[in-house]
């Protein structure tokens, strides 16, 4: 099994060629995520959770601009994820504050950026604490077919898509993985500079692993029908355990009935009591191809090894068409889902530069 070239996302799609063309984020305002975290302010403590509203900004940038209003450190600003910067988005913060001191008004903080709520709360926000975040997606220059756009969707929402990792996680035209593979093979000159450039060097080697193995599962259709020497996640809860726990029946019932769903390896060192079978680790390293070596390289960056779902469902997507070459999309994906995952398995779609 040959492995693509070293490239942003390139894996088979799932459903079929994409239905035709379309633009994405014409403007911030098409492309707007609503982060969920889950859980509300414990109302005490030394931290203020912050609900922010953010336009034309990635989150990097509005943490920056954040510390430097409220005089506060970047690094003690917290965060449950990163969003998309050409978007309008919401998301939860939490900042050190004085528990003798006032709470902030809402309103405008700087240009660009709109306080919705405030709230005193006892802990730093950790990446990953929310629950999800809720897309809501404008399609301009829409060229398809009506009837194919409605089968398509339905199919998505009944079945999901591949759970690849979207074209930001390698950077513009590919240069953060190019990048990252010339410094696992020792080129002095794509060293880190930094703690931030290394986790993001490291992370983008973890996710072209990742997306190579998908592909190779959508290429032989098992992406979404595990097999026994699988390991499997429950929907929604992230338990990672041996596909062998369920017999062969019951595990393709609980499949196709969304319970649970086939990973792919984030490669790092082995942990915990997870052992794979050697059937799946072989087909696996065959489907990594030219970067079958990079998951030891890893491991001696000192990663942790994990799982990664190969299936993503967009819960509660619903779509209309107000213009014949428009359409609006809207769906909640969990942590670590891209939009644009599920956009390529509709359309072809290009964003302003």
């Amino acid at each position: 099994m040959s492995a693509p070239p070293i490239s942003p996302i390139k894996g088979l799609r799932a459903w079929g060629a994409p239905l035709g063309t379309a633009v994405v984020a014409s403007t911030p305002a098409d492309f707007q995520v609503h982060e969920q975290l889950g859980f509300r302010a414990t109302g005490d403590g030394p931290h203020l959770l912050i609900h922010v509203e953010k336009r034309d900004l990635a989150t990097a940038e509005a943490i920056r601009r954040l510390a430097r209003y409220w005089g506060v450190s970047p690094k003690n600003i917290g965060y449950a994820g990163r969003k998309d910067r050409q978007a309008v988005t919401r998301q939860w913060l939490t900042l050190p504050w004085p528990e003798d001191a006032s709470l902030p008004p809402v309103g405008a903080v700087e240009e660009g950026m709109h306080l919705l709520a405030v709230a005193r709360h006892r802990r730093k926000l950790r990446v990953g604490a929310h629950v999800g975040n809720r897309f809501r997606l404008v399609l301009r220059d829409l060229e398809v077919s009506g009837k194919a756009l409605e089968q398509r969707l339905k199919c998505i929402a009944f079945q999901g898509v591949p759970n690849y990792f979207g074209p930001q996680r390698f950077g513009r035209d590919g240069r953060n993985l190019e990048r990252a593979m010339a410094w696992s093979h020792g080129d002095p000159r794509a060293r880190p500079r930094g703690r931030s450039e290394r986790g993001m060097l490291l992370s983008t080697l973890r996710s072209e692993c990742f997306n190579r193995v998908l592909a190779a599962r959508v290429a032989d259709r098992s992406w979404n029908r595990p097999a026994g020497d699988d390991v499997v996640i429950l929907d929604g809860r992230g338990s990672v355990f041996p596909a062998t726990r369920e017999s062969p029946g019951r595990l393709q019932r609980r499949a196709a009935g969304l319970e649970l769903h086939a990973t792919g390896p984030l490669p790092g060192r082995p942990g915990g009591n997870m052992e794979l079978q050697p059937s799946l680790m072989e087909h696996e390293a065959q489907a990594l191809g030219a970067m079958r070596d990079v998951p030891a390289w890893l491991a001696e960056m000192k990663l942790e090894a994990s799982r990664r779902s190969l299936r993503l469902l967009p819960s509660g997507l619903c779509w209309h068409q107000p213009e014949p070459d428009q359409l609006v999309l809207e769906f909640t994906l969990p942590p670590g889902g891209y939009a644009t995952t599920v956009l390529r398995e509709v359309v072809n779609w290009s964003a302003p530069e």
